[in-house]
């Protein structure tokens, strides 16, 4: 191929294709076309074909015919049309299709492609599925020549990022035919000349460091991936991920819910999935016979490090999404030679391909790569062929590829297509979060990996003080503004430790609650935000989970109060009274700059002196400056002076500090580093966080309180004295001697004096006179000068010497009462500072499973401890500090267990409560929880057995959640049903039925021929006939007149030649006059249009034409295909005339997808389209719109589902009686009343022209009547059978009772003969006749019987009968 007048020759008969102006000439079969003014003449059964005003010349009886129009030309069945610059031509059953300015040919087995003044020769030859879906090749595309008889493997060059493991072999040309049984539609097949590359896999195997995943089993999973920063997809953060062997990759809720569905919804993602999935390749894949296996490898990039591949994800994104992106987690998962249900072990019909997702914790990515020539499933032989590409968030957020609706032979070779927004084939990448979030686990953990071990700066670090009142008069912690919670009071070391390390003291209601240590100290007047209070917000609040709380911890320890030791302060105030640091209280009235402290370790050392000045004209001193030195690394010095208006003056280093106010501390503050100076109610310095000097000023005097850490303890001296617990060798002098702590004034006054300090003074300003012989007058001396007045000021004192000394040395009573007031809140911070609450002991977690009791012994240490009692229905705690936790539910419970001293003091214990509610107690995972709304129960996770699911396994085993194949019910118990009819397998997996191959043998010479689910016979073009077999035709026979009703369609069958009918959907009998199923409604014709109005901006000057076709390419390539036309386009006149008002109509129809999409995702869909395409070429335009907002998409008709009820009418055929009904996941739907229990007590409903018709079948003994078998009558028959049973019934009723009263008389007969027999008298002697005998008396066991006789009476005999005598049993016989 040549340009600008140069020639190329090819083989198989000479062939030359050029450009501009150029002649080509071909011979042999061989069909040339050219461009641009040029010549093309041909022989041999040739075409010659050229665009824009050229002649073209043929042989062969073949037309040409070339316009500017629409050309149209035909020559040996060969079709041609060409309409504005577009050629599609068709022979010898190939079809070539090519539009936008490119020209596609295809005759005898001879391809030729031109496109954009390229001109390009290809073979053409019978191709097989695997090779039969080729790219309809778009402007711009280039095709090499190929010789016609040449077969030969192309191979991929080898990938980028080293070599591919079975790189990607094809077959450029197909030399076998393959029989098609699905009628696929065929497509161009680009070769390995097309200069559009295709995508490479990433390097994948054993070698490359991936983990092969197989089962060989119909179906498997893969192991969980759980990247600690989560996924984000959709609106949600996903924790865990899996991948299945059917090329999806799930995002399941639980660890214990891992299903995997090979069947794929035939319409696509909805968004509203049960499960957050992406679909690489989703469908039925077969691993079980040894063919294929999957490989992945997990990236974790939380640190700078980075891989090649991650990289190269990276700019891939960054290329194409136009989105700057560094990855933090990225999963790679290769489906290598996956072969298609049911397999088989010589299997060579395989895809492989890839998946990588990718996240950098607030965005997230998902690339799919197809091996080029490695997309080999055999799709006509699939018993469904609905593979999916896409995802879903199931949370509304979803997208299908564009090839999910295109033919199979489209679909199912992904490698040989390439995406609207990529530059090579076989490579989609899919942004898988819906929007910006904050991802705390992201920051958390990048904060846990920047930060060092604690052993690196937390030496050093103080305890917390064990109450809220400690760390106030603490002055080695300072008050911080800390978390949002009121009722929580935090403070904060007041310096920095060595190491620029601090604690932060946490406490409620007085009561310690936690401490942490903080490895950055926080500078009080630093503007900045507090990174230590953000990580712990991010790692402990924000996550949710407590392993992030966990992990935190390793990074800051958690502090409490052991080892905490309170300050010992020591301090002198009013006419100086001082109280040393073992607490010993004396007076000492020296006039001039003394050593109040010496303190020193092995690395540093403390210095304080004060000066005095007379108290007025008063024979008393009392102090007016300080100055303290601290020496360490660097040295330090701090002055305070009594200024003119009883202020403080403040020099740090002998320069004057500016303060400046903190909000975090609510006073003023100057840091510099080694000491924090506070400006409040008194001023002081914390030096190193360790030593506190705080001074403050009230009449005309200076007090000092300083307060030293343990470690000078044994190592001070000066007029504060020698710390060591012991009062008794506080008057230690500089050289070593000590004086009684009981000497006299004068005494004390002496040894007051050898720690005075001349001209070594730290105070920069010297004494303003020189210290002449001052000596002061001492109390016993104003107690002999008047001893009443000694009495009444002691009186007022309430005996404090301070107080007394002070009121009678001034005589100003209310400096006296001052320095008593000093004096007792000095002892009272004391006094708080060594009160401790009580300690608790006890395990401070508990467990329970489900309702289970837990109960709990806790032990309260202290004077008086008892703890606070706490009753509620799940938590009881008594005073002495038994627990009994029975949960109840999973409501929030936030319970401390708080102890009470006898000073009052609190102390708490933070509970941790962790619930399994698990249905076992071995599925419980107490290992992995997490909090129940920032409170203190936590949730075990649970891991379930026997096949049970949900967050807590209380789901039983579902065979339904796997899915079954398309067309197959399922039941909860039993599972899938049967496999559709032409298909095997266990209703899950379905596989054709090859009639053929087992015995469907068609009848005569006919062809079987299997097709899914089925099969067929045929007969040669020709041999149609009547009889079994071909030959004889049914020429002569046809389908009866009327035969199908309803617009049902008559076939013959090609055997037998008996007519069947193909029914509409509503028809449910083999003539399609019984209707009764369902359908969807056409729309009626006057069904409103959904319309909106745009105003849109374009970004230069352009008609309403150009505007017009722009919008109307966009709004085509929304997901939901209902977009009709623009109908009115205004370019508005009062702007820069480059805004139009564009007027857009929709179609509605039955769907609900459709339905749902227009009424209310049409708005965000449009932004989305229009913003998607910015900077982007629309429709072969040059058009650009700015940014769309959704304020400039306005309604104009929008119907609700309500009112689109009336525009679905449900006449069929006129057949009555359909009722509409609306589904949410369907849309309109025409249901017949039979449907729905039209006809009653089990009568069969059949829909006929005039409405639902029923037959009523009796049953038992009922006969149902009526229009709708609403009534019930009995029959005759049963009611004779009835009648004669009660008959029946009666007679033997009426014999039982006969017998009965037969035999109750003879009974009775014979009891009557019996009682006549016993009243006989006994032998009457008078009366008897001769020969008559009295019957003897038988005696039977213990009772007497008599046999009555009777005899007959002579009526002629006279007699006369005396009534009897009746004697009881009891009563002897009488003598005759």
């Amino acid at each position: 191929m040549t340009a600008d007048g140069t020639t190329a020759m090819s083989a198989d008969g000479p062939s030359a294709i050029t450009a501009d102006s150029t002649t080509a000439i071909t011979a042999g079969s061989t069909t040339v076309m050219t461009a641009h003014g040029t010549t093309a003449i041909t022989a041999g059964s040739t075409t010659a074909i050229t665009a824009g005003g050229t002649t073209a010349m043929t042989a062969d009886g073949t037309t040409a015919i070339t316009a500017d129009g629409t050309t149209a030309i035909t020559a040996d069945s060969t079709t041609a049309i060409i309409a504005d610059s577009t050629t599609a031509m068709n022979a010898a059953r190939t079809t070539s299709i090519n539009t936008d300015r490119t020209t596609a040919i295809n005759a005898d087995k001879t391809k030729t492609i031109t496109a954009d003044s390229t001109a390009a020769l290809a073979p053409t030859y019978p191709v097989s599925p695997a090779k039969e879906a080729g790219d309809v090749l778009a402007a711009g595309t280039t095709v090499t020549l190929i010789p016609a008889t040449t077969t030969r493997p192309t191979t991929a060059p080898a990938p980028a990022l080293g070599t591919q493991r079975g790189p990607a072999t094809m077959s450029s040309t197909s030399a076998h035919s393959t029989t098609v049984h699905r009628n696929p539609v065929t497509e161009l097949q680009p070769t390995s000349g097309i200069t559009m590359p295709a995508a490479l896999l990433y390097p994948f195997g054993t070698e490359e460091g991936d983990q092969e995943c197989v089962q060989r089993t119909v179906d498997f999973n893969s192991p969980l991936f759980k990247p600690e920063i989560g996924f984000p997809f959709g609106n949600s953060l996903q924790d865990a991920v899996y991948f299945t062997d059917n090329g999806q990759i799930i995002f399941p809720p639980t660890d214990n819910y891992v299903p995997s569905n090979p069947n794929p919804p035939p319409q696509g993602f909805s968004g509203q999935e049960g499960l957050p999935m992406v679909a690489a390749f989703w469908d039925d894949a077969d691993f079980s016979q040894g063919v294929g296996t999957t490989w992945y490898q997990e990236y974790s990039t939380l640190s700078s490090t980075r891989d090649a591949l991650v990289h190269d994800v990276e700019a891939k994104i960054g290329k194409y999404m136009k989105i700057p992106y560094v990855a933090k987690w990225t999963l790679k998962v290769t489906w290598e030679k996956a072969p298609a249900y049911p397999s088989q072990r010589d299997d060579t019909r395989t895809s492989t391909y890839q998946a990588v997702l990718t996240t950098d914790g607030n965005h997230s990515f998902t690339l799919l790569l197809y091996q080029d020539g490695g997309m080999q499933w055999d799709y006509t032989k699939l018993a469904a062929d609905n593979v999916l590409i896409g995802f879903s968030s199931s949370n509304g957020y979803a997208q299908n590829n564009e090839l999910t609706q295109k033919p199979p032979a489209v679909k199912y070779r992904p490698d040989q297509h390439s995406s609207t927004s990529t530059d090579v084939r076989g490579l989609w990448i899919y942004r898988l979060d819906s929007r910006s979030r904050v991802n705390y686990r992201l920051w958390c953990l990048a904060w846990l990996h920047a930060e060092p071990a604690p052993a690196a700066w937390n030496a050093q670090l103080p305890p917390c003080p064990c109450s809220q009142p400690q760390a106030e008069l603490d002055p080695r912690f300072r008050h911080s503004s800390g978390p949002a919670d009121a009722s929580v009071r935090m403070l904060r070391t007041a310096s920095p430790s060595p190491a620029g390390a601090g604690v932060r003291c946490l406490y409620r209601d007085g009561s310690l609650l936690e401490g942490w240590q903080e490895r950055a100290w926080s500078l009080p007047i630093h503007p900045t935000t507090d990174g230590e209070l953000e990580a712990f917000d991010w790692c402990c609040q924000r996550v949710g989970k407590p392993l992030f709380c966990a992990r935190f911890a390793e990074k800051r320890p958690r502090v409490g109060c052991e080892g905490y030791v309170p300050p010992t302060p020591a301090g002198a105030f009013g006419d100086p009274h001082i109280t040393t640091m073992d607490g010993l209280t004396y007076t000492f009235n020296g006039l001039g700059d003394f050593a109040l402290l010496l303190a020193s370790d092995a690395q540093t050392s403390f210095v304080l002196h004060g000066r005095t000045a007379r108290t007025g004209m008063a024979q008393a001193t009392n102090f007016v400056a300080f100055a303290a030195q601290y020496i360490s690394t660097t040295t330090t010095t701090v002055e305070w002076t009594l200024g003119s208006q009883g202020d403080i003056q403040v020099v740090l280093n002998h320069e004057t500090i500016q303060f400046s106010y903190s909000q975090d501390m609510g006073a003023e503050v100057y840091y510099s580093p080694g000491v924090l100076l506070v400006n409040a109610s008194s001023a002081m310095a914390v030096f190193d966080g360790a030593i506190a000097i705080s001074i403050s000023a009230a009449s005309g005097m200076l007090s000092v309180v300083c307060s030293l850490p343990d470690q000078y303890r044994n190592s001070t001296k000066g007029l504060l004295g020698v710390w060591d617990h012991d009062p008794a060798n506080d008057f230690q002098m500089p050289n070593g001697t000590s004086i009684p702590v009981n000497s006299s004034e004068e005494e004390i006054y002496s040894y007051g004096l050898t720690w005075a300090v001349g001209e070594h003074s730290l105070l920069a300003q010297p004494l303003d006179l020189p210290v002449m012989n001052f000596t002061p007058i001492f109390l016993s001396r104003l107690r002999q000068e008047n001893e009443s007045q000694y009495q009444l000021v002691a009186s007022q004192c309430r005996g404090s010497k301070e107080c007394i000394y002070d009121s009678l040395s001034t005589g100003d009573m209310a400096l006296g009462l001052a320095t008593q007031s000093f004096t007792a809140d000095f002892q009272e911070k004391k006094t708080v500072l060594n009160a401790f609450p009580p300690i608790i002991t006890g395990d401070p977690s508990l467990t329970a499973f489900r309702t289970e009791r837990v109960r709990r012994q806790y032990r309260a240490m202290g004077v008086g401890a008892r703890f606070a009692p706490h009753l509620s229905p799940e938590l009881n705690i008594s005073e002495s500090g038994t627990l009994t936790w029975q949960p109840r539910g999973t409501a929030p419970l936030a319970i401390n267990l708080e102890a009470v001293g006898s000073n009052n003091l609190t102390a708490l214990l933070q509970l941790h409560f962790t619930l399994c509610s698990c249905r076992r107690i071995q599925e419980c995972d107490y290992s992995n929880t997490v909090t129940v709304e920032g409170s203190s129960l936590q949730l075990a996770a649970c891991r379930c057995e026997d096949g049970y699911s949900g967050p807590f396994c209380q789901d039983p085993p579902d065979p339904c959640v796997q899915g079954c194949f398309p067309g197959v019910r399922c039941d909860s118990l039993a599972g899938c049903g049967s496999c559709p009819a032409g298909l095997t397998g266990d209703g899950r997996h379905c596989s054709d039925i090859d009639e053929c191959v087992q015995g469907m043998v068609c009848p005569g010479n006919t062809t079987c021929t299997n097709t899914v689910g089925s099969y067929a016979c045929s007969c040669p073009a020709g041999k149609e006939g009547e009889g079994p077999g071909c030959g004889s035709a049914c020429g002569s026979h046809s389908c009866p007149t009327g035969y199908c009703s309803n617009g049902g369609r008559c076939r013959l069958h090609p055997i037998t030649c008996t007519p069947s009918c193909t029914c509409p959907p509503a028809f449910t009998d083999q003539r399609c006059l019984v209707a009764g199923g369902d359908f969807r409604p056409l729309p009626s014709t006057d069904l409103p249009r959904r319309s909106i109005q745009l105003w849109v901006r374009t970004l230069r000057n352009a008609t309403a034409e150009e505007v017009n076709g722009t919008v109307s390419a966009i709004l085509g390539s929304l997901e939901v295909k209902a977009f009709q036309s623009n109908t009115n386009i205004t370019q508005m006149t009062d702007s820069d005339d480059f805004t139009f008002t564009v007027v857009s109509e929709f179609a509605y129809d039955s769907h609900s997808t459709v339905i749902q999409f227009l009424n209310e995702e049409l708005q965000g869909a449009i932004t989305s389209a229009f913003n998607r395409r910015r900077g982007q070429r629309e429709a072969g335009t040059r058009l650009l719109f700015q940014h769309l907002h959704k304020d400039n998409v306005t309604d104009l008709v929008k119907l609700t589902v309500a009112e689109l009820r009336q525009y679905f009418p449900c006449g069929l055929y006129g057949y009555k009686g359909y009722q509409l009904h609306y589904v949410g996941t369907v849309g309109f739907v025409c249901s017949s009343p039979c449907k729905m229990g039209y006809c009653q007590h089990g009568g069969l409903c059949q829909h006929l022209p005039e409405g639902p018709t029923c037959s009523c079948l009796p049953f038992s003994v009922l006969s149902p009547a009526g229009a709708r078998c609403e009534q019930l009558a009995i029959s005759f028959t049963a009611f004779l059978s009835i009648l004669l049973v009660i008959l029946a019934l009666l007679c033997l009723s009426l014999a039982i009772v006969c017998l009965a009263s037969h035999l109750g008389r003879q009974q009775r007969r014979q009891h009557q003969g019996a009682r006549d027999t016993f009243w006989r008298p006994r032998p009457f002697s008078s009366l008897m006749m001769a020969g008559e005998r009295a019957e003897p008396t038988r005696s039977h066991s213990m009772e007497s019987h008599r046999e009555v006789q009777l005899q007959p009476i002579d009526p002629l005999v006279q007699m006369r009968i005396q009534r009897p005598h009746i004697r009881p049993l009891s009563q002897p016989p009488q003598q005759p």
